[in-house]
């Protein structure tokens, strides 16, 4: 390619949204760079800008409207090609917007380079990568699509209906990042606990648990997000006995109380969701619960409220992810009454963060003195200037080190904890 062809090659990503568009975006780097296109490090000189949407809370739409207007800014003669879940159903709207060339739907994203005129194009039904960028851990989307259809989510009608990826892509997958250099590997999927139910009658999530340990190599795997009715007597006992599983799991909430619980379409009680916390923490030590709570659901009384709060405190989270109900169109709740204030609201998340942060606290002072293997971020801490990293039990670790530490397990010891930072001693 001379060098006016590569001019019209130079693509800038940028990813909103879950650690399935991170993959996502991971897979549609490394497909236009086999077919010759350039990625640039800096916004203003791209010619091709790619925004991969979410479209899980109104905020979320917003922000990728905002993103497309800004990088129209940047370079008005660039293209501008928007793809993820926004498009799946507000194309229409996307395409009024100047500047944006192309749409392409999630499950063309695999095309993206043929779309973009390359003539070398790739026949995969999957996507898979080799590399991470900017990640000190790789995530492999093994599992796409929901058949839950909870009350507030617009997620199944973007994404479609569960499909999970072949046992030995997976493991062709991880093979290839291990050989890479990466001491984590995160599985993730749109309903990860639903793998394997299109592939075979009997085929589950531990199935390709059992298939990952035969993988050769110095690894940890890490589970990204599990609904409750998937946390299975058998799943937490494969986790307590395997000892590369990390000892964390995300295991959204949503509301600790039950009447609201029926009214999203969760299937569970708040108190089968708190047994099912206090089974993992009996069987699996020091496991991490981390977990969404949301607030505002249509018709959410301050009894409502009150329970969630209980609860909180009750089941005492490592992190909480604290989200307030946002209408979508299609789904359940769009039509349903009783709005919440935003007054109420903001108080109410006040009350949810405050117990969320103590909970937080009181899980990772236990590990005071304690020895921890902390997998090295690629970029340090902005407001300290320390390295920092995840323990297997999904701690934020800060301390002191090199550049050379990145992307590598380090032993550290943990010697200061507050409310905000978990701060530690390389070990040597």
């Amino acid at each position: 390619m001379n060098s006016e062809t590569d001019n019209y090659k130079r693509f800038f990503i940028k990813t909103l949204g879950c650690k399935v568009n991170q993959y996502e975006s991971q897979a549609m780097r490394e497909i236009l760079t086999r077919a010759g296109f350039k990625e640039c490090l800096a916004e203003d000189i791209a010619d091709i800008f790619i925004i991969n949407t979410c479209t899980v809370t109104g905020r979320a739409d917003k922000e990728s409207r905002r993103m497309i207007s800004m990088f129209h800014k940047i370079n008005p003669n660039a293209k501008i090609v928007v793809t993820g879940c926004y498009v799946e159903h507000d194309a229409a709207e996307v395409s009024f917007f100047p500047g944006v060339s192309n749409i392409i739907k999630n499950n063309d994203k695999n095309r993206i380079a043929e779309i973009l005129g390359s003539q070398v194009q790739e026949h995969q039904p999957n996507f898979t990568i080799s590399d991470f960028k900017n990640h000190a851990k790789a995530f492999i989307k093994v599992q796409d699509g929901c058949e839950n259809f909870c009350a507030y989510c617009k997620v199944p009608f973007v994404r479609g209906l569960p499909r999970s990826k072949p046992i030995i892509d997976v493991l062709d997958e991880l093979s290839s990042l291990i050989a890479n250099g990466f001491e984590e590997v995160v599985l993730t999927g749109i309903c990860l606990g639903a793998w394997g139910k299109d592939l075979s009658d009997n085929a589950n999530l531990l199935d390709l648990l059992r298939e990952l340990k035969r993988v050769p190599g110095d690894f940890r795997v890490r589970l990204s997000s599990i609904e409750p009715k998937y946390a299975t007597d058998e799943l937490i006992k494969f986790i307590s006995e395997n000892n590369w599983m990390c000892r964390h799991l995300h295991i959204p909430l949503q509301s600790g109380d039950d009447e609201i619980l029926k009214r999203m379409n969760r299937p569970y009680t708040a108190r089968e969701y708190a047994a099912m916390i206090g089974m993992l923490r009996s069987a699996i030590k020091d496991i991490a619960i981390t977990t969404d709570v949301m607030i505002g659901f249509p018709g959410e009384s301050e009894n409502n409220f009150k329970n969630t709060l209980a609860l909180v405190r009750d089941i005492l989270p490592s992190r909480t992810h604290i989200f307030t109900f946002s209408k979508r169109v299609n789904t359940a709740a769009y039509g349903m009454d009783g709005n919440v204030e935003e007054p109420v609201l903001k108080r109410r998340y006040t009350q949810i963060r405050a117990a969320a942060l103590s909970s937080s606290y009181l899980y990772r002072r236990k590990f005071m003195n304690n020895k921890l293997d902390i997998l090295v971020e690629t970029r340090r801490d902005k407001l300290t200037g320390l390295l920092k990293g995840y323990s297997d039990n999904y701690m934020n670790v800060l301390f002191e080190g090199s550049d050379e530490l990145m992307k590598k397990i380090v032993p550290v010891e943990i010697d200061y904890i507050n409310l905000n930072y978990t701060v530690g001693v390389k070990i040597s």
